[in-house]
Formats: structure tokens, sequence, C-alpha cells
């Protein structure tokens, strides 16, 4: 039967990625004992069916706080993020391709790949930055940093699409189109690795304690 009681892995490591929220442990815990009640009502298959709705649920429920959190700060670290990366990747074409020849959408185009790369390792370390400066407020800040630049990216692309006197090469366009995919998974990716880190020392810490609360002597089990 205990087998039967566990958790699906899954939503359960969806649920455990809020665990650096104050009130998780409660949460977790509600969602755990009724797990085994409805096990033992309504038998394992339904139980966990339950959970992964009830996983889901939460998720959402939990996004949201976090986003009303302290919208104001999220977004002004997001912003100073998209700057910082913005400034580190203007400040290397400056210096690399500086005094700009008549060819340089040739140029650009030629080097477009060390462009992407170099965009995507500015965001990565912004990511990092901004997730450390933000303790527990990580996810709100991934999604709010993707809305900013979505918001500033796709009216430009936009502009440049349907602006009959701008023609760009293809590869200029996969450099702004590929960039900005790779800009956002990336800054991801920085900010939710502080996270996930985070997250799993505070659930060893938690082990740990569990496991080092002294036992009852008439606990026999």
């Amino acid at each position: 039967m205990s087998e039967l009681l566990k958790p699906p892995a899954v939503p359960a490591a969806i649920l455990n990625f809020f665990a650096s929220q104050p009130d998780f442990a409660a949460v977790a815990g509600d969602i755990s004992e009724e797990l085994h009640q409805r096990a033992q009502i309504s038998g394992a298959k339904a139980a966990k069916c339950w959970y992964w709705r009830e996983a889901f649920r939460n998720a959402l429920a939990l996004t949201w706080r976090e986003l009303a959190r302290t919208p104001l700060q999220t977004t002004l670290v997001a912003c100073s993020c998209l700057l910082g990366v913005t400034v580190i990747v203007g400040l290397y074409s400056f210096l690399r391709y500086y005094p700009f020849p008549s060819d340089a959408l040739d140029i650009l185009a030629r080097q477009r790949y060390v462009l992407v790369a170099l965009n995507s390792l500015a965001c990565l370390v912004m990511g990092g930055i901004g997730g450390w400066l933000l303790r527990g407020r990580e996810w709100a800040l991934a999604l709010t940093f993707t809305l900013v630049s979505l918001c500033l990216a796709i009216p430009w692309v936009w502009h440049l699409y349907s602006a009959g006197n701008v023609i760009l090469p293809a590869p200029i366009w996969e450099i702004i189109i590929l960039g900005n995919i790779l800009r956002l998974g990336a800054f991801g990716l920085g900010t939710l690795w502080i996270r996930v880190i985070r997250v799993h020392s505070r659930l060893n810490k938690r082990g740990s304690l569990q496991s080092s609360a002294p036992r009852n002597p008439l606990d026999l089990s």
C-alpha cells in the first residue's frame, strides 16, 4: 500500500518547484494527506489522477501569488537584466566592428552565430544574477522578463517586416528570431537554475531536520 500511496513523480516535482514559498510545507502536507485519504476511499489510480489535477491547480495559484508578491521590483529587475544584456552585446559589437563599414550587414550575417551565442551567454549570466537578487521570485522574474522582451521585440520585428523600404537578408532575420528565442530560454535557464539550487538545498535541510528529530521511545516502527 505504501508504494501505491507515493505521489506521482512529475506532479510532485512541479509542486516542489515552489518549495521556497513560505507556506509550502502546509500546502504540500494537506495535498499529501488528502492523497492518502482518496487512495483508501477511491483507489490509488483515482487518487493519483486527483493529485495531477491538484498539482497543476496549485502550481497556477502559486505562480500567480509569486507574480503578485512584488511586481514592481520584479519588473525593475527584469528590465535591468534586459538592459544589461543589451549593453553587453552592444558594447561587444561597438568594440568589434567600429568604425562600421558599408558592408556591416554582411559582416553581421557572417558573424551571426557568434552574436547569438554571446546574447545567450549574457542572458544566462544575467538570469543567474537576477534570480540571486530575487529570492523566492525566480519564476516570476523569468515570466516577467519574457513578457517585457516580447512587448519590446514583437512591435519592432513587425515594423521591420512591414516596412517596405527595409529589406533585411535572411541571416539577419535569423539573428533576430533565433537570438530572441535563445535569449528567453537562456535567461529562464539561468534564473531557474538558481531556483532549483535553493529548492534542493531547502528540501535537503528539511529532510535532515526531520531525520535528526528525536524519536518517541514508544515508537517501535
